[in-house]
């Protein structure tokens, strides 16, 4: 996507930046940085692991984000 955009390819990067659109949403939905906290573990990269007073992603929230990267294949 950004690779598109530096090159102009504008159109062509707009199609993917939707594609992430919902999952984006997610990660704020129940506060940062735990959302995207959630997010980096459920792609394997960290430990989901927080400090007070931040409290863990609600499970429904880590399930649509599981959901949204099993249809996006990542």
């Amino acid at each position: 996507m950004i690779r598109l955009e530096q090159r102009g390819e504008f159109e062509a990067a707009v199609k993917i930046h939707h594609k992430f659109t919902d999952l984006y949403s997610l990660l704020f939905v129940d506060g940062n940085p735990a959302g995207v906290k959630a997010l980096l573990h459920e792609m394997g990269f960290i430990n989901n692991i927080l400090r007070l007073p931040l409290v863990p992603t609600r499970v429904a929230t880590v399930q649509k984000m599981s959901q949204i990267l099993k249809d996006l294949k990542l």
